[in-house]
């Protein structure tokens, strides 16, 4: 049985483990880019994808989320305008924490970027396409 990881750390020194031969290929020295300096971005650029892309922890967070405003409404008279409400806090609930995780992990990305690795990390995939 063949495992098969699909992601960007992977796909790239796939293509750089394939094509380092090549006289055109990119070289990590044209962009001013060391490989340790190459190796710690990747790890962790893929860190944070990895950590925003968990399905099982974000299902899970979303509908601990969403039952929150259940259990608080339980507490009160029950009657289908307090389901209605708690569903409808429990969806505004959930809808802020997607937002606040697309800024989180903006903000993490935009602390990591830099240039030069993105740089090459563009022309490796463009090389690939060839």
């Amino acid at each position: 049985m063949e495992i098969n990881i699909d992601d960007m750390e992977h796909r790239v020194r796939k293509i750089i483990y394939e094509h380092s031969e090549d006289a055109e290929f990119p070289r990590l020295e044209d962009y001013g880019v060391t490989e340790d300096e190459f190796d710690d971005y990747m790890f962790y650029k893929q860190a944070v994808i990895d950590n925003s892309e968990s399905l099982r922890k974000k299902y899970t967070i979303y509908s601990i989320i969403f039952i929150i405003p259940f259990i608080v409404a339980a507490f009160y008279k029950t009657s289908l305008t307090n389901a209605l409400i708690a569903s409808g806090c429990g969806l505004v609930l959930c809808g802020i924490y997607y937002l606040i995780t697309i800024l989180v992990q903006k903000i993490r990305m935009s602390r990591l970027n830099n240039e030069s690795i993105e740089r090459y990390i563009a022309d490796v995939m463009k090389f690939q396409d060839r």
